[in-house]
């Protein structure tokens, strides 16, 4: 196998190996929850999925209401709500995504709120 083959070969087994993001956070004011969030295997919060980003924020679910935020606290630092059960997947195992559902908290929250959406936030052409 010559160089070249063998590169090739390597960088198609990184990218198929690389697990994609279930959705991104491509705007934010706050840096630390800007990029893809995946699900976390085997841990649920209402009997539902919570998705991370590796910066301590999560997506997570509470009485059928999704949450932006830390639970490395508790209780957890929440940053964004989306608590209008029509807009907001109320139940669902997946967080809303889309602009204009999100919230900031008053605590914790900045504006303007997070850009949500599915897969890998989309890269600007030059």
């Amino acid at each position: 196998m010559t160089w070249t083959r063998f590169f090739a070969a390597f960088v198609s087994f990184a990218l198929i190996s690389a697990k994609a993001p279930d959705f991104s956070v491509c705007e934010s004011a706050d840096a630390s929850l800007i990029g893809g969030y995946t699900i976390e295997p085997d841990t649920r919060m209402d009997n539902a999925p919570i998705y991370s980003n590796g910066n301590d924020v999560a997506f997570f679910r509470n009485k059928g209401f999704w949450y932006i935020g830390n639970l490395g606290q508790w209780p957890p630092e929440t940053y964004y709500r989306c608590v209008e059960a029509e807009s907001c997947n109320m139940g669902l195992d997946t967080p809303p995504i889309g602009p204009g559902v999100w919230t900031a908290s008053k605590k914790f929250g900045k504006e303007p709120v997070p850009v949500v959406v599915a897969g890998a936030c989309p890269v600007d052409e030059l």
